[in-house]
């Protein structure tokens, strides 16, 4: 409310987990949500307050990485832990049947600017890395860059003891986020700039 009378932008970052991942091809903002827990009917409640704001670029985000937290200190996100453990030899539990498309922090930041500063079209857009995995080829595909054999424990969706609900295929199209001028890079090549990112910041 206070945005539209200001006349501003309101950004709002939205998820995957609207969906309920029953698909077999990636979701696009015409699909219709289907949240399976608390977290995920927030999420989508939020959407729908952010339609009220004007102006408003509602962003969904997905597997998010790329922490800033000084090295010796524990990340958070589900990337950040997959590199700490590769790194440190450690043996990885990873998911071979939940596929995603992964959205680099930096990557995510730079789609927002741009369209807040080329006065793109309001509305709902998936903001995601282009491409998509499952967390075991993420894993892999970690140790290949870093010349390391990854010790991965294959896991599958269902025999995880999950306190909630998590969809199992939610890989995002942003052929949207294309048609309005930002192509977003491959998950790849983000993996490959956030893993230089911090190799750089433990030699600084």
């Amino acid at each position: 409310s206070a945005a539209r009378k200001a006349g501003a932008a309101f950004v709002h970052y939205s998820t995957d987990f609207v969906f309920d991942g029953t698909v077999d091809r990636p979701y696009t903002e015409d699909d219709q949500p289907n949240p399976r827990s608390t977290y995920a009917c927030s999420k989508l409640i939020g959407e729908w307050f952010a339609r009220e704001g004007g102006r408003h670029y509602v962003l969904r985000v997905e597997s998010v990485f790329g922490s800033s937290a000084p090295a010796g200190s524990r990340r958070r996100t589900s990337v950040d832990r997959i590199v700490d453990a590769i790194l440190e030899g450690r043996e990885v539990p990873v998911f071979v049947d939940r596929t995603v498309s992964p959205s680099f922090r930096d990557d995510v930041a730079l789609a927002t600017q741009i369209l807040l500063d080329g006065q793109a079209r309001p509305g709902l857009y998936h903001c995601v890395n282009s491409g998509s995995c499952t967390w075991e080829e993420l894993a892999r595909e970690v140790g290949r860059q870093l010349g390391i054999e990854p010790r991965l424990k294959r896991v599958r969706l269902a025999e995880a003891r999950l306190r909630a609900h998590r969809p199992q295929y939610c890989a995002l199209s942003n052929a949207r986020l294309a048609a309005a001028g930002v192509v977003m890079p491959g998950w790849q090549d983000a993996i490959g700039r956030y893993l230089a990112a911090r190799r750089l910041a433990s030699h600084s």
